[in-house]
């Protein structure tokens, strides 16, 4: 299905359909080791099921960008990225700081599953909402026969891809990939089930300084405005308070009757407690300091008001942070990298394929379209989990 263009006056000649781009832009942050698995999966489903060459985009939108303003109104520049592209394959290509179109092969993706971050690099580019930077990307791209473009990310990528698909006739898919999990059009999102193992790994280590010492740990999760990763770690580490974004602003109230509760579960013989709050939590009103910082200041003056059964009780904050990037890959993760991999392909290569999103339903990975409504499902999952939290965590 790909074209051989001349590379040059050298006679080499590159094949080249598939691209793959992973970028940061809007507030997506640092990387976890999920998305090396994808890029495994993606370029060796492409090369020994497909036969079709793979490329890899350097530092997503931005590494586009940048080549784009090289060679677009330069015709030899063209030429020697394509020269450079065909005698730079791999990992020759990957350690070329130059260089941001590289293709893949299987050396380049080897043993790269436990790896952190992402080979590809990552980096913002606000540029990328203007059409006339797209448009010159779409150039690029046909210039060097790409007719298909595999972008990862959350919603920011996404929405890049989303433009993309609109103003060319190049086959996008997009692969949703955010800890957050705040896509509502996919049960779950690649690198939720890794973000989750590695919180639940730290709340572990804190539940034994808290039983110690006897002490109220209050952990600040990532999330954005989605309280799904505080909600699954919280039920899945047995953590006895979850505070959301689902929940409206705290108030000063509020945050005393969070505090009564746990104080109450002390009184009937608790010695510790974990809270769990996301990092989307907001109040009322509005403050500057990290949420576990505002939580632990509100709880202590309680502890410590006049009367108080434990004015002695310590509240300790800790905001967990990009803590939750890191770590392996999860074999649920693994699996479901190969399986959006897979499902990328597939719709690529049938001919009324057209352009969307993988997303994860009722464990089928399916299609879905741009600008997909959001599941109501997700929502009826969210309250549940909460109320299941609940029912284990009262003391």
């Amino acid at each position: 299905m790909s074209n051989e263009p001349d590379a040059g006056s050298a006679g080499m000649r590159i094949r080249h359909f598939g691209g793959i781009s992973r970028h940061l832009q809007g507030a997506e942050r640092s990387l976890s080791r999920y998305m090396n698995a994808f890029l495994r999966a993606i370029v060796r489903l492409g090369l020994n099921r497909e036969k079709i060459a793979v490329l890899g985009i350097r530092d997503g939108y931005r590494g586009l960008v940048r080549t784009a303003r090289a060679v677009n109104d330069d015709p030899e520049a063209m030429v020697r990225l394509k020269m450079d592209i065909a005698t730079h394959t791999g990992r020759a290509g990957l350690i070329s700081e130059q260089l941001h179109v590289i293709q893949m092969d299987h050396a380049s993706v080897s043993g790269i599953m436990g790896k952190g971050g992402t080979i590809l690099g990552s980096a913002r580019c606000l540029e990328f909402h203007e059409k006339k930077v797209r448009e010159s990307v779409i150039k690029l791209l046909k210039g060097l026969n790409v007719r298909a473009l595999v972008v990862v990310g959350g919603d920011g990528s996404l929405t890049g891809a989303r433009l993309l698909a609109e103003e060319s006739d190049l086959r996008v898919i997009g692969i949703p990939a955010t800890i957050d999990n705040d896509l509502q059009f996919t049960d779950m999102a690649l690198g939720v089930d890794t973000a989750v193992n590695t919180l639940v790994w730290a709340v572990d280590h804190f539940i034994d300084t808290a039983r110690s010492h006897r002490r109220v740990m209050v952990l600040e999760t990532m999330g954005r405005a989605s309280g799904d990763l505080a909600r699954m770690a919280g039920l899945a580490s047995g953590a006895e308070m979850i505070i959301t974004p689902e929940t409206g602003p705290l108030n000063e109230e509020a945050m005393k009757k969070l505090a009564a509760k746990i104080e109450g579960a002390m009184t009937r013989g608790r010695g510790h407690a974990i809270v769990l709050v996301a990092e989307g939590v907001e109040f009322d009103p509005p403050q500057k300091r990290n949420r576990a910082y505002v939580l632990m200041d509100a709880f202590q003056q309680y502890f410590q008001r006049a009367g108080a059964p434990f004015p002695d009780l310590e509240v300790r904050p800790s905001v967990l942070g990009h803590l939750q990037r890191g770590g392996h890959t999860t074999p649920q993760d693994c699996i479901l990298a190969a399986r959006f991999a897979d499902c990328a392909w597939d719709t690529i290569q049938k001919p009324d394929g057209g352009n969307g999103i993988t997303a994860l339903r009722k464990n089928v990975i399916e299609i879905v379209p741009y600008g997909e409504p959001d599941m109501p499902e997700r929502a009826t999952f969210s309250r549940e989990m909460e109320r299941l939290h609940d029912d284990l965590s009262s003391w």
